[in-house]
């Protein structure tokens, strides 16, 4: 089998010598690039199954540069490394369809890049285990009703630490409603109102949580399998409140739905997506048990 080749592309040597130091190990043939010009040059002349790119650099960007690639490759990942926060860059990765961006966190990120990085090119994007290391507790159970629903939101408040009980109930009930309404029973999003109670779900279709207690971290997945969502639809979503108008008012303030992401995105250490279409969705809420990485959080949105 041939090894993954990944180019990484960044203008500060650090980086690139880290990132080699993380990749090479793990079985993959690693190329490097000082900017977006040169990532492209390299990009043109070789077949790269993923690239990792910084988005400040000179001559061309991360974003500039990976929006180029896709033409010119369609069919390789793409994985954005920042230091900036999500805000100053939220237009263009909604223009551009970049949901992967990984953050140069303190400590540096080397398990969300390893995990980010081996779920992309095995297309295992599912599950806690990829979140949650040495776990020592496992627990799952299926939403069918809208009892269940009700009481898994009360079961599952009592997972975090008490400051965030409160908050947690609010987001679960938030993401377990979307998944059962709008991914597994198909009901209009934007019709909230018209949504019924007196539903059953057959245990095949059922939405399914899974809870798992690591070293340093808990994780909350909820999973539906309609897999109605999309990647476009959660960054559509997120820019509506990460995005501001003319007044530095949010773009979406006085939307009546869609606001469960950026919420969820806030409340939590890390809040991760995975979509296969039209089969499966799975929402992961990471709460660390003490203080999380230093730096702005990352956005990953995995799409198969």
């Amino acid at each position: 089998m041939d090894m993954p080749r990944i180019l990484v592309v960044d203008d500060e040597p650090a980086i690139l010598s880290t990132l080699r130091e993380i990749l090479v190990p793990f079985g993959h043939v690693v190329s490097m690039a000082e900017d977006g010009m040169a990532g492209l040059e390299k990009a043109k002349a070789e077949h790269f199954d993923l690239v990792i790119s910084d988005i400040s650099m000179p001559r061309m960007n991360g974003i500039e540069f990976l929006s180029q690639l896709e033409r010119i490759s369609p069919d390789t990942h793409r994985v954005l490394l920042t230091a900036h926060t999500l805000e100053e860059y939220i237009d263009q990765l909604v223009t551009h369809e970049l949901s992967c961006v990984l953050t140069k966190s303190v400590p540096f990120p080397v398990g969300e890049v390893l995990s980010t990085v081996e779920a992309l090119l095995s297309r295992q994007i599912f599950g806690l285990d990829r979140h949650v290391s040495n776990i020592a507790t496992r627990e799952s159970f299926l939403v069918r009703t809208h009892q269940d629903l009700l009481n898994a939101c009360d079961r599952l408040a009592g997972f975090a630490p008490d400051k965030r009980k409160n908050h947690l109930a609010t987001i679960l009930n938030e993401i377990l409603t979307n998944a059962v309404y709008y991914g597994t029973l198909d009901f209009p999003g934007d019709r909230k109102e018209t949504w019924s109670h007196d539903f059953v779900i057959p245990e095949d279709r059922a939405v399914r949580i899974d809870l798992a207690v690591g070293d340093d971290r808990r994780g909350i997945s909820i999973t539906d399998f309609g897999g109605k969502l999309e990647r476009s639809t959660v960054l559509h979503w997120l820019h509506r409140q990460m995005a501001h108008d003319d007044n530095g008012l949010p773009l979406g303030i006085f939307d009546n739905h869609g606001r469960g992401f950026f919420i969820s995105r806030s409340f939590s250490d890390r809040l991760l997506i995975s979509i296969e279409r039209d089969k499966r969705c799975e929402v992961s809420l990471i709460l660390y048990d003490n203080a999380p990485p230093a730096g702005e959080k990352p956005l990953v949105i995995l799409e198969i």
